[in-house]
């Protein structure tokens, strides 16, 4: 070993060196409270030096803070909400499926019983109950286990009543589509509780759902005594069904045996065998009967969550059932204990928190054994599922949340450095003049950084504790500083990592930031120390323009996008993509450092425009030798970060917030949009909702029916008509419509105008359609040469019957009549055009003289329905039953038809129709072949009458009669859709007036106009009454559905926009910029001035009277201030263009994501909130005012003597 190794361990051990080590440790520790007394009495006695520091500390760590727990709240958040939409929370199954012979499971419902009753014993849980219904999994879901595809719940088949108005025969009644997880079928389920499931926690839990006035969630006693059933409101809604119905039977199955497909034969299934190419195995359901049961009460349904349980199903009590059909459903394993967690003991205050704790959970039952160790338990936690969701879904938005507020954590350690930079450069010449009377370098570091520290200690507590107290206000903002109480209890927890690297990233900043600024000055000669201002580097110009450069072309970029609609400046969408991205922070930093120095030469400016004004008179001659120096480049860098970030959080904030309304508005249209069984009239609509609501309300009824025209030059167009009063009841929004006024714009419909969409207008060779080069959105006036007078023709179709049977007992008419009466349902001569008809029963339906082009009646029921002249063109017939239909059509009104799986198995029509152009894969065919490679169905429609045709057919030859009605109207512009109608061909269609509809089709037709979708405006309630109304609504055997604006309005503002808490974000940096503004403008000022002191008082002892220099250094510093907050709000309105290339970019990643795939029909058009930013900046500038004249004043009241020799 080397002498200096030997000499360095002897060193290391040598019991001098810790005996000194000690004894300086022990004079620290004694010294520390004489220490922490000077310090905090230096700190106040230099308050405005102290104050900067604690300002730029205590921001800074409120923003971090507020920014790491913002994004655990949001999880919290997530989480509490999504777990309140299951009513259990996990399950316990068998470990293994039920066989007879073997152990570990039981069909006792007493030891059944029991066991939850021990489940509920432990602390975590709260709530048990036996449940018949889905069967089990045995296994955990995972990637590659199929166990979820195989469980099957109990299927409902049917149920009979003897009240014949009801509609429990509704073909298709009971398919449910399950949309979050591996459906086995989709057909609804039953689930029937136990009796602990109508009390506690439970019952609870079920009867927030139950919708006022439909009934209540009774007791066990009354449910079992009263054999009751509670059913979802769309069932209730399509079987017409009411609270208080007595059922004669329900029919449900249970899976009496499920095998690989092929494997099962029917002598082996007691039952009805269930398979086909969607489902994986085969199915033996059996069926399985309660009599004499009443409707209890009607609820609404939950989104659809974990699919470990079947969603929505009708619910009843397993009490009903004999003892005998109990034990065969356990028997076949649809059973399982159902379990709520006590979930004010679930850590929500962060995901992994709550992962851990369930795995605990979980971990500890599936060791668990009752009835003595008889039976063995598979526990399956749903709660875990939900969260292993949520982490694919917050892990996007959380990155999007971060990005968003980089602005205001880089504002908030900008004003942290400026703040350590003026506190230490006050003590730059005092550490100078210490240095110069004997102080030794360590002496004076340890006294700056110790009073560093006290200060960013205290400033970083403040902002840290604060920064939980905003969280859940942040949290329930429903729109810019719009806040709604929240229904669930924010409370979350950092973890010690973030909370260090928030004292990181403020105290550790602040202490290295001066440590290192100390070093500086102990480095410096002690004259140079002493000097008042020292030399401060130059600005990388060349840098700054660059960023302002890119940052400008993302904002011009944006503003092309949204004047012309077309794709910007930018044609290449990577690199678009890129300056969309970062183009907005180039734009802030570099236009801020640019500006800057612009605004320090505020005072310059507008003393060119002022110079003659008599107050400044005698005081211009001082003002003409203010320059731009450091400290005042500084303060207008400040003001423009400030006021930039201040515009943008408004601008944006209100433009969120007005996009959530307006989506709402165009996906309802009105106050509530219904949807009815039957075709009804506006007025049998109005009638209806007024019976139904308790309150004094008015009501008025609006329907958008459609019409197919063709312009002079042959162009077909698909137009909407624009019924009188629209405008009154839509509620309209300038985008929509041609121009900007929207009464203008309704004025030019009702005086004969129409508008096109931009495609269609491109067709017809309008200007608007920037075919011309033209992309201006304008209304066109009558005498503009761009409104053109256009004449457009309606051809109405009429089929006669010619060549009659003279041995005929009927007229044609009287044989028509004949068969439309035994028609079940009236839908004829009505527009039907683009509807979403799906699912429905229209058996035995009248379709006569009918539009119902581009409806679907995917999987609808249509045996035995009449579509007589009717305009089927490119409708929706894939997977429908066409079983015996008459047809009674040309060959061009079925052109482009979709019958792909349909069944027409004796489809007729009088007389022969090219079958050609439609698609019928997988069908099969009128004469009951099946569809393929060398069969299209090219034989045609039946020539067999129907059965129910039969009694009154007789053989006859048919004409088209085509009779041409034309009207001609003005063109006024393009359109872009209408508030509460489907927008997916909007800019292919017209828009005409009403006047030009009666035109063409007769004033008869349009007063007695007949639709199933109706939009409605209320007067009379408020948001929660409006809900209500439209669950009423819903439920009335009358209606399909209702939607009402308050309920969407809350989904866009809760999960819509672009990314949820978007709009909380905005708030926060609107705040955290306002308060930086007037607690910068108050606190830095302080320190500015006092680097004038001495400048002060040399205009002082030269003459100067108080009130000149109060007004000198009031106009310089208001002008920099006001100039640079001028400037700062011009570069927010900049940085807004760019923010919104920013949120296209990730609103298109999200939808990529989330897999809708839908383009934002709303366009963020920018709102300018100037009353808002006005007040910040009055604000701004009344501190200011105060600050300065505070400051000045006590400085002119110092000893000029003492201020001038600079002591």
């Amino acid at each position: 070993m080397s002498n200096p190794e030997v000499s360095w361990i002897s060193w290391f051990f040598s019991i001098r060196v810790w005996k000194e080590r000690f004894f300086r440790l022990q004079k620290k520790i004694a010294d520390l409270p004489d220490n922490l007394r000077i310090a905090t009495l230096t700190s106040w006695r230099d308050k405005e030096r102290g104050l900067a520091v604690f300002a730029g500390v205590f921001l800074a760590s409120l923003v971090i803070t507020l920014v790491l727990i913002y994004g655990v709240g949001l999880s919290q958040a997530f989480l509490e909400e999504s777990i309140e939409q299951s009513v259990f929370d996990s399950k316990i199954e068998f470990k293994s499926a039920p066989e007879q012979g073997a152990s570990g499971w039981t069909n006792d419902t007493v030891v059944l019983q029991q066991m939850c009753d021990e489940v509920v014993l432990r602390k975590e849980f709260n709530d048990c109950t036996l449940v018949l219904g889905k069967s089990g999994l045995h296994s955990e879901i995972s990637w590659g286990n199929d166990a979820a595809f195989y469980a099957s719940p109990l299927f409902m088949q049917s149920i009979e009543s003897s009240d014949q108005d009801k509609k429990w025969d509704t073909k298709d009644l009971w398919n449910y589509e399950y949309t979050t997880g591996p459906p086995v079928i989709n057909v609804r389920a039953i689930s029937l509780l136990g009796p602990e499931a109508f009390d506690g926690v439970l019952a609870k839990r079920l009867s927030e759902n139950i919708i006022y006035e439909m009934g209540e969630w009774k007791t066990h006693e009354e449910v079992n005594n009263e054999r009751g059933i509670y059913i979802p409101l769309d069932i209730a809604s399509a079987a017409g069904a009411e609270v208080g119905d007595n059922l004669d039977t329900l029919t449900f199955t249970y899976t009496y045996e499920r095998s690989l497909p092929g494997a099962m034969e029917d002598e082996d299934c007691p039952g009805e065998i269930i398979e086909g190419e969607e489902y994986r195995l085969m199915y033996c359901q059996v069926k399985m009967s309660l009599e004499n049961v009443t409707i209890l009460g009607i609820y609404e349904p939950w989104p659809q969550g974990n699919p470990v349980l079947a969603a929505n199903p009708i619910y009843s009590t397993w009490t009903l059932l004999s003892e005998e059909q109990q034990i065969t459903l356990i028997d076949k394993d649809h059973v399982y204990l159902g379990i709520t967690v006590d979930r004010s003991l679930l850590p929500t205050s962060s995901i992994s928190a709550a992962e851990t704790w369930l795995d605990t959970i979980s971990n500890d039952m599936q060791k668990q054994t009752y009835d003595n160790g008889n039976v063995k338990i598979f526990y399956v936690d749903m709660i875990s599922g939900t969260i292993l969701w949520l982490e694919f879904v917050l892990g996007f938005v959380q990155v999007f949340d971060y990005i968003l507020m980089i602005p205001v954590v880089i504002l908030s350690l900008y004003l942290l450095i400026y703040g350590l930079e003026l506190s230490l450069e006050q003590r730059r010449r005092e550490i100078s003049i210490h240095r110069s009377i004997g102080a030794t370098a360590d002496k004076l570091k340890g006294m700056v950084l110790f009073e560093l520290f006290i200060i960013s200690s205290a400033a970083w507590l403040g902002g840290y504790i604060l920064a939980f107290f905003a969280v859940p206000v942040i949290l329930s903002s429903v729109g810019f500083m719009q806040f709604e109480r929240l229904d669930i209890d924010i409370n979350p927890v950092l973890s010690i990592g973030a909370t260090f690297f928030t004292i990181l990233a403020t105290l550790g900043l602040a202490l290295l930031f001066g440590r290192s600024r100390t070093q500086k000055f102990l480095e410096m000669e002690i004259d140079e120390g002493v000097k008042k201002n020292v030399q401060s580097g130059k600005p990388k110009t060349w840098l700054h323009v660059t960023m302002l450069s890119i940052g400008t072309l993302g904002a011009v970029d944006t503003y092309q996008e949204l004047t012309t609609g077309g794709t910007g400046i930018i044609s290449n969408w990577f690199l678009g993509g890129l300056i969309n991205i970062f183009g907005p922070f180039m734009l802030w930093i570099g236009g801020a450092l640019i500006l800057s120095r612009l605004g320090a030469y505020g005072p310059k400016i507008m003393l060119f425009f002022l110079k003659r004004t008599p107050l400044l008179s005698d005081v211009k001659r001082g003002l003409q030798n203010t320059g731009s120096s450091e400290s005042t480049t500084r303060l207008s860098l400040i003001m423009l970060l400030t006021l930039s970030i201040v515009t943008l959080a408004a601008v944006q904030g209100y433009t969120g917030s007005l996009v959530d309304e307006r989506t709402a508005d165009l996906q309802i249209g009105s106050d509530i949009k219904v949807y009815s069984t039957e075709p009804m009239t506006s007025t049998e609509i109005e009638e209806a909702v007024l019976n139904i609501s308790s309150k004094d309300i008015t009501v008025n009824a609006l329907t958008v029916p459609m019409i197919s025209l063709e312009s002079e030059d042959g162009t077909d167009a698909n137009a909407y008509v624009l019924m009188n009063g629209s405008e009154n009841i839509l509620k309209w929004f300038p985008q929509a419509i041609p121009g900007k006024d929207i009464s203008d714009a309704i004025n030019a419909y009702e005086g004969g105008g129409f508008s096109a969409g931009p495609d269609m207008a491109f067709s017809l060779d309008l200007e608007g359609s920037g075919r011309f080069g033209d992309s201006a959105d304008r209304l066109y006036k009558e005498n503009d040469k761009e409104s053109e007078l256009m004449n457009f023709t309606w051809e109405k179709t009429d089929i006669i019957l010619t060549n009659i049977d003279p041995n005929s007992t009927m007229t044609p008419d009287e044989a028509f009549e004949y068969y439309t009466n035994l028609m079940d349902r009236d839908w004829s001569n009505i527009e039907l055009s683009n509807q979403d008809l799906s699912n429905r029963n229209f058996s035995r339906t009248d379709f006569s003289n009918t539009n119902l082009s581009g409806v679907n009646f995917a999987n609808s029921n249509l045996d035995e329905s009449l579509f007589f002249n009717v305009n089927l063109r490119e409708a929706n017939f894939t997977g429908a039953s066409l079983t015996n239909t008459i047809f009674v059509v040309t060959s061009d009104n079925v052109a482009n038809l979709d019958f792909t799986d349909a069944n027409l198995s004796g489809a007729f029509s009088f007389y022969p129709v090219n079958l050609t152009s439609p698609n019928f894969e997988g069908a099969t065919c009128p004469d009951g072949s099946i569809q393929n490679v060398s069969n299209n169905c090219e034989a045609g429609f039946s020539e067999n009458p129907t059965p129910l045709l039969f009694p009154v057919y007789f053989p006859a030859s048919f004409e088209v009669e085509l009779t041409y009605y034309q009207t001609s109207m003005r063109y006024i512009g393009i359109h872009e859709f209408i508030p509460g109608v489907a927008t997916n061909e909007m800019n292919n269609y017209l828009i005409i007036n009403e006047q030009g509809y009666r035109n063409l089709v007769g004033d008869q037709e349009v007063n007695n106009l007949t639709a199933t979708t109706w939009i409605v405006d209320v007067d009379g309630l408020d948001n929660d009454e409006l809900q209500v109304l439209a669950l009423l609504i819903a439920a009335d055997s009358k209606f399909e559905g209702a939607d009402d604006w308050e309920t969407t309005h809350e989904n866009v503002e809760r999960n819509g926009g672009i990314i949820f808490g978007t709009q909380g974000l905005f708030t926060l940096q609107y705040l955290v910029a306002s308060a930086a503004a007037i607690a910068s403008a108050f606190v830095f000022l302080s320190l500015v001035l006092n680097q004038k002191k001495k400048e002060l008082a040399i205009l002082q002892a030269i003459g100067a009277s108080p009130g000149q220099i109060i007004r000198l250094v009031l106009f310089e510093i208001l002008s920099i201030v006001f100039f640079s907050m001028i400037l700062g709000i011009i570069l927010g309105m900049g940085l807004s263009l760019a923010f919104n290339g920013f949120f296209n970019i990730f609103g298109f990643l999200f939808q990529l994501f989330s897999g809708t795939g839908e383009e934002a029909v709303i366009s963020r058009i920018l709102q300018w909130p100037w009353w808002v930013i006005t007040q910040v900046t009055l604000g701004v500038m009344t501190v200011v005012v105060i600050a300065l004249v505070f400051t000045t004043r006590r400085a002119l009241r110092a000893d000029l003597a003492v201020v001038l020799k600079g002591e």
